[in-house]
């Protein structure tokens, strides 16, 4: 026996409007529903709590990420090494469809759930789509273009002009999807791009491939730069939910801080880019899509692969 505690729809909803958490806030959930212990009504206890804390008028957005969707060249496998270099196989990837396509098991059973309740909206990102559900659903998920795909003129944009809270209900810093705004806005050694193909449908259920422009980006680091933040004395509120720890930080405040982090703390430039990657450049100057707050959008190159 481990003596869990046992986390009620109630005891969840205590914790959160202890984090700072009110009716009719925009926030980005990272969960970790094992962490909370034995869950009455599991996921879609918590799931509720979030809604009945946030009220009718609040939004609630969590990554609904697809990394089962990228190309073979992508898969480290050395077994999988001869298949993946046929283009056949990487014609019958399934092709992305928001309503349908299920997120992946690594983001856990939250986000899932999410998904595929009633009134959520998703994004078309290929990738890495967002879930909503609320009043500022729409706008949040309603442009997400294919290159730069978690730069300022997609999701995370959106949720930082909207000065959304960031909650960590128990998952660790390097989970914080919106630490990537700091990548993208700030010249680091190391920093670099490159193309990576994305799927769009071939009209006959699989898919054909094309490259965009993209940032090498890393979350190596991520669960340093929290600490650092959580030492600096910038807002952060703090909370035991069952045995979860859980954290809520303002988005803007947690980004402004990253981007100082990241030019004073990070330097790649011995890394290397990992398989999928063509034409990898240093990109030490800011890049396109790097602008926060910034609604805008850049041209994706339409390169097909071959």
């Amino acid at each position: 026996m481990t003596n869990r505690q046992v986390v009620t729809r109630s005891t969840v909803a205590d914790g959160l409007t202890a984090l700072g958490v009110r009716p009719g806030a925009t926030a980005i959930a990272h969960t970790s529903l094992s962490s909370f212990g034995h869950v009455v009504g599991g996921a879609h206890s918590v799931l509720l709590a979030l809604r009945d804390t946030l009220g009718p008028r609040g939004t609630l957005v969590m990554p609904a990420f697809t990394p089962q969707l990228c190309h073979p060249h992508t898969w480290r496998a050395p077994d999988l090494a001869r298949a993946a270099a046929d283009p056949h196989i990487a014609a019958q990837m399934p092709p992305f469809d928001p309503r349908r396509t299920p997120a992946a098991r690594t983001m856990g059973v939250l986000s899932e759930l999410l998904r595929t309740q009633p009134g959520t909206l998703r994004s078309r990102h290929p990738h890495v789509s967002f879930a909503a559900q609320g009043p500022r659903a729409e706008a949040i998920v309603r442009e997400h273009p294919a290159a730069w795909r978690l730069a300022a003129h997609g999701p995370l944009g959106r949720l930082w002009d909207l000065d959304a809270l960031v909650l960590l209900l128990g998952a660790p810093w390097h989970k914080t999807t919106a630490l990537h705004l700091a990548e993208y806005a700030t010249a680091y050694p190391g920093r670099k791009a490159g193309l990576w193909a994305v799927p769009e449908p071939d009209g006959h259920g699989g898919s054909r491939w094309r490259q965009v422009p993209e940032l090498l980006v890393w979350e190596g680091d991520f669960d340093a730069l929290g600490a650092a933040y959580e030492t600096s004395g910038a807002p952060l509120a703090g909370a035991h939910i069952g045995g979860a720890h859980c954290r809520a930080v303002p988005l803007r405040d947690l980004v402004r801080f990253a981007c100082r982090w990241l030019a004073e703390h990070r330097d790649l430039s011995r890394g290397v880019a990992p398989p999928g990657w063509r034409d990898v450049v240093d990109a030490e100057s800011p890049v396109p899509a790097g602008r926060l707050g910034a609604a805008h959008t850049d041209p994706a190159a339409k390169e097909p692969i071959p």
